[in-house]
């Protein structure tokens, strides 16, 4: 497991900055949901810590985005993506699967939370995640994040058993 945490760090320090106020763009908008300039304020603030290495306080602010508006993928992702950094597997996968309820066809969370369960020796579960993630990265032409999935992917299946 090791050998694929420096993937999975990597891919947590992928972060969208959410800017504009109520004009946010987010894959949520078209089920009719935006967060409010409220939490995409805390969202924001939440990624600004994320980037200097305050992880904690990058989750706590997440949090509040999440309670300000509960429907907002993008802050449970991040959240997600923070706890891993911080070892917390269990809270990753928790916050990613409602991240991936909310936004069924991003391949983002299903690539972080696959990465997480590899880190709790879920293969199985961790192949079946980033299958997924590189399956909806080819159908939304993110061609290099698809390798990326079928790397660790092709790594995982060289795992001892």
């Amino acid at each position: 497991m090791v050998a694929l945490l420096g993937a999975f760090l990597y891919a947590c320090e992928a972060k969208v900055n959410v800017s504009g106020g109520t004009e946010v763009k987010t894959t949520t908008e078209s089920e009719g949901q935006k967060p409010s300039a409220e939490s995409a304020k805390y969202y924001n603030s939440g990624v600004d810590k994320a980037r200097t290495g305050d992880s904690q306080g990058a989750i706590a602010d997440y949090k509040e985005a999440i309670r300000i508006s509960p429907n907002f993928p993008l802050a449970y992702n991040n959240s997600g993506a923070e706890k891993a950094k911080l070892k917390d597997y269990k809270g990753a996968i928790a916050d990613l699967d409602e991240a991936i309820r909310l936004t069924p066809e991003d391949g983002d969370p299903y690539y972080t939370r696959g990465l997480a369960k590899s880190q709790l020796n879920d293969l199985q579960g961790a192949k079946a995640d980033l299958e997924k993630a590189a399956e909806l990265f080819n159908k939304s032409g993110l061609t290099e994040k698809a390798n990326a999935a079928t790397a660790i992917i092709e790594k995982i299946e060289k795992l001892p058993k």
